[in-house]
């Protein structure tokens, strides 16, 4: 009997301890983060509003699949609710930080990152740049913009701490985004004025009187001769009309080397009592400074704008939104400070800046690398901006044709694609940017009506096409002047001020306001920075003296 109860009790051990084992593989079958199945990524993805580019079903579409299936990774995208600035300086104050960071390569968030990097809080990513060539691809000198190498990546201290992505790969995939005024034609024909006449500030000003004196309205609403996006973006481009660069805190340069801030000018003054004159005399939309982007694209929607600044792309969404696509079209272009309607130098840019924390284990980092190495690939780049080959779209003669049906759902639901994980958020950590070169152009071109318009506004717009910008960004030195850190207050009221000049009732008023700015900026220091970037222009330093919006 005790023999028995002995062999009983074994035997009942044994098949317990097998029962533990199985639940134990099956536990590891079926874990996300062990090694056998796929590593969860926690992606922060800094770009505000940019959660409408996220899936129905981000576990289970076509693209998530394929990146699990050649990567053994998944990823959980998290979007900032406030601004990109914002998002970026809480998680490193408060060390709630992602597994991978994707964000804006340029203004505070970049500088935040670069900051991060040599306070050490982000990985060193130096051993993979020789074992993953698409990776180290994307951290070459020449493929980022001379103001990213030298404001950012030249200044990371021991070790390549980011990623850069969205450049384009070759001339032809530089975006050009057309930004301009465009015109109600229906409303330029009732005013009887060619748009494409208009190049001047009197020009405009007198077209856009001309709207005015038709009294206008819809359902009962004024007609605005000229309005805005939310916070009257981006009014600014016009200020190209009156100096080199955009913007008050940019640098006039002559042929001669002597540099001035663009606030300190009599051309940016000549900007900014231009369009006090355009909002006094009833021909600016009196609230487009001071309107939501909500409140804004209603009144775009409803027809009260006869001509909005804005670029192609966003322009043409708003369109179709609208069902006005056949509507507007270029007005001008305006004429640069120098008369040329055509002249177009941009700054050829990427997007992203991409970083792992070093609070992420080795694990996750050697799969992010692998990832993103995937990612940054032909294959990868086709996958995030074109879908599955045989489903979404197929090749012809080396190029992607769309699928007619993808092309139609589109049509019926904007979100088909990204519910696909098309031209989602994988998209912006796919390296290069390679829409024309690889693929002949964005999804369904051949097919869809804006495309053919964008070329035809290209011919009015940029006839001579588009020129990338060459030289050193004056800001680089400004940056890097010992009296940066006491100008750069003043620097951050310069746009509020603009603001309230344009909003005052005379010329003396906005005057006044210009005139204590400019004596603020010259108490801590603007004309020594001005001295040094003539100093330098005059000893054969090639800054950029020209610059258009794009």
């Amino acid at each position: 009997m005790n023999k028995a109860f002995k062999l009983g009790m074994i035997l009942l051990l044994i098949f317990s301890l097998t029962i533990l084992a199985a639940c134990q593989e099956k536990s590891e079958e079926t874990s996300t983060d062990s090694k056998e199945g796929p590593i969860t990524l926690k992606v922060l993805h800094n770009w505000a509003g940019s959660s409408g580019n996220e899936p129905k079903d981000v576990a289970n579409n076509p693209v998530t699949k394929k990146i699990m299936e050649e990567t053994g990774v998944k990823m959980e995208f998290d979007y900032p609710s406030g601004s990109e600035v914002e998002k970026i300086t809480q998680i490193f104050a408060t060390g709630e930080l992602p597994d991978l960071y994707t964000g804006p390569a340029w203004g505070k968030e970049s500088e935040t990152l670069l900051k991060a990097a040599n306070e050490g809080q982000l990985h060193d990513l130096t051993e993979y740049m020789d074992k993953y060539p698409n990776l180290a691809n994307l951290v070459k000198r020449e493929n980022m913009s001379a103001s990213l190498f030298d404001n950012i990546f030249s200044k990371q201290q021991g070790g390549q701490f980011m990623l850069h992505a969205g450049f384009p790969a070759k001339e032809e995939d530089i975006i050009n985004w057309l930004y301009g005024l465009y015109v109600n034609k229906d409303i330029a024909d009732k005013v009887g004025i060619d748009p494409q006449s208009v190049h001047t500030p009197e020009d405009l000003y007198d077209f856009l009187k001309a709207v005015k004196d038709e009294n206008l309205e819809v359902n009962g609403n004024p007609v605005f001769p000229l309005g805005a996006g939310g916070t009257g973006w981006p009014l600014d481009i016009m200020s190209e009309m009156f100096v080199p660069v955009a913007g008050s805190s940019s640098w006039m340069i002559d042929d001669k080397g002597n540099a001035e801030l663009n606030f300190l000018t009599k051309e940016y003054e000549d900007y900014i009592l231009y369009m006090q004159k355009l909002r006094n005399d009833g021909l600016l939309d009196p609230e487009a400074y001071t309107q939501t982007g909500a409140i804004a694209e209603e009144k775009f929607t409803q027809g009260r704008y006869a001509v909005v600044p804005n670029q192609f792309p966003g322009l043409w969404t708003g369109l179709v939104k609208a069902g006005l696509q056949d509507k507007y079209v270029p007005l001008g272009p305006l004429n640069d400070y120098n008369g040329d309607p055509y002249r177009t130098e941009v700054n050829v840019t990427g997007s992203q800046l991409i970083a792992v924390p070093n609070t992420v284990p080795k694990e996750k980092l050697d799969a992010a690398m692998k990832m993103l190495n995937y990612l940054a690939s032909d294959e990868g780049f086709l996958l995030t901006n074109y879908g599955i080959e045989g489903v979404h779209y197929d090749m012809v003669d080396g190029k992607v044709q769309a699928k007619k049906e993808w092309v139609n759902k589109l049509k019926e639901d904007p979100k088909a694609l990204i519910n696909e994980g098309i031209g989602s958020s994988y998209g912006t950590l796919a390296g290069l940017y390679r829409a024309v070169s690889l693929a002949g152009g964005p999804f369904g071109y051949q097919y869809d009506p804006k495309y053919k318009a964008e070329e035809e506004f290209k011919q009015i717009m940029s006839p001579e096409g588009i020129k990338p910008i060459e030289g050193k960004d004056p800001y680089n030195v400004y940056q890097g002047h010992e009296y940066y850190e006491q100008i750069q207050p003043v620097f951050d009221t310069l746009g509020d001020v603009v603001l309230q000049a344009i909003h005052t009732k005379s010329e003396n008023d906005a005057l006044k306001l210009i005139k204590e700015s400019r004596k603020a900026l010259k108490n801590v220091g603007i004309e020594d920075v001005d001295d040094e970037l003539s100093k330098q222009a005059k000893e054969g330093t090639e800054f950029t003296r020209y610059r258009t919006s794009n």
